[in-house]
Formats: structure tokens, sequence, C-alpha cells
């Protein structure tokens, strides 16, 4: 049986832009390893792109600065002219949907293997190992709540290059971002940023 636990967390960058929880983790990956349903996955993307967080990201800009977000939430940069034009035109002209536009993008982004694929799979790598440290009910809880899918956010969103994506992977890093999360560090405290 396969495990989904990447393809999950791909879904929680792409949507959510942060690691996934520990809980919601489980869930989404229970329902893939158990069933064998191949329309099961469009529909997991479907309730993401459906979620109140999703709309939040999204709610009020025009399909340009949607577009704009995506390459920055996903890559880290701004979306180059002739890619924002592309995109932009693909909502315009209902080629792909507000809901299936993160995946489509990060899908084009794959499939060329350029430095956008490995920004992208260095951020769904660090997720991953984000999410394996939240261990303990207190981080769980905390990271539940907006301060803690922000500090989460921006520590994944540190990572721009195969340098950065190794730093964010030092639990010690990862452990002092959650350690914010929580508040067990000074209100003063920075957010742990890697680069």
């Amino acid at each position: 049986m396969a495990d989904n636990t990447q393809a999950v967390q791909k879904l929680y960058i792409e949507y959510f832009q942060r690691p996934a929880d520990p809980e919601g983790l489980k869930f989404w990956v229970d329902a893939l390893n158990g069933n064998s349903n191949p329309n099961l996955l469009a529909q997991i993307e479907h309730d993401f792109a459906t979620s109140a967080e999703y709309n939040a990201t999204y709610s009020g800009m025009s399909n340009r600065e949607m577009i704009q977000k995506v390459y920055n939430n996903v890559f880290g940069r701004t979306a180059d002219t002739e890619g924002l034009n592309f995109w932009t035109n693909a909502l315009d002209t209902h080629s792909i949907s507000v809901e299936t536009m993160v995946r489509e993008i990060v899908k084009g982004a794959q499939t060329a293997q350029n430095a956008d694929a490995v920004v992208f799979n260095g951020r769904v790598a660090v997720a991953t190992e984000f999410t394996t440290h939240i261990d303990t009910q207190a981080e769980i809880d905390a990271y539940l709540k907006p301060n803690g899918f922000k500090i989460a956010s921006d520590y994944v969103g540190d990572v721009v290059d195969l340098g950065s994506a190794a730093r964010a992977m030092q639990p010690s890093l990862i452990d002092d971002a959650i350690a914010q999360i929580v508040g067990t560090q000074t209100a003063t405290a920075e957010v742990a940023h890697i680069a």
C-alpha cells in the first residue's frame, strides 16, 4: 500500500502555503491509503480549494493578483511576464478555475524540472519534516491557531533554493519555530528565518 504523505503535504503547500498539521495529515493520508477510488485525490483537492482557508487567501483579488500570489507562495518569486500573462489568460477564459489554478501552475513547473520545481519540492520536504516535529498536544493545539499557520508559512516561505532547503531541514531550527508557535520563547523573539 502506498504512503501518500508526500502527496498530501504537496496539497498543503499548494493550497495553504504551510505544513500540514499532524491530525489533518493523518486524516487525509488514511483516507487515500484506505481507498482504491482513483478520483479521491481530485476530490481532496476540491475540498482544499473550496475551504475557507483557501478562499481567504485569494478573496477579493484580480486574476493577475492571484497568479502573482501563487508564484510567490509556491516558488518564492514574482511571476515572469510570460507566465503571468499565460495563467491570467487561462483564468480569464475559464480554461482553469480558481480551484485548480495552483495545481496547474505547480504541475507546469514540475514538468519543466526548473528552479521553480526545486523550490516547490524543497518546500514540500521542509513542510514534511516540520509536521513530524509537531509532536505534542500543546504544539498541535498552538499550531492550529492563525499565528501558528503564519509562523510555519513564513518558515517554509524562506526556502528559495537547495541551500535554504537544507538549512530549513535542521531539527534545531524547526524546533525553534515550533517553540515560537507554542509561545515558549519571549514575545519579542523574531520568527526563525533560515535564509
